[in-house]
């Protein structure tokens, strides 16, 4: 059986707010742990949260992941419109990005098949 082929089950409920929050903290860099002490969880809750921040398929990690990459691609955003609209030097700075994530997703891809 493949990892893919488990169903993963959340260990905390998160309501609207709280799930709102674990996004504005994680887009902001703070760790799992630290987001769930601000959401007022119980010790116990701390764990079960960190744990579900640390596996694939949860809720808790896919809006961790959320947040952060609508973190860094905000200003990637800008610098695109920027870049549309003729800057030179957003048009230099954006091929410098796009390098950037191109290399990026070879290294996440030899980090898979290394596990393959």
């Amino acid at each position: 059986m493949r990892m893919n082929d488990l169903t993963v089950v959340d260990s905390i409920y998160l309501d609207a707010q709280q799930k709102e929050d674990v996004r504005r903290l994680s887009s902001l860099g703070y760790s799992s742990k630290d987001i769930a002490v601000s959401l007022g969880l119980s010790p116990e809750d701390v764990g079960l949260f960190v744990r579900d921040a640390e596996t694939v398929g949860t809720s808790v990690n896919f809006l961790i992941r959320e947040g952060i990459l609508v973190a860094r691609a905000a200003p990637e955003i800008k610098l695109h419109e920027a870049a549309e609209g003729g800057n030179v030097e957003a048009i230099k700075q954006l091929e410098a990005v796009r390098k950037r994530h191109t290399f990026e997703r070879l290294i996440e891809q030899m980090d898979d098949d290394e596990f393959n």
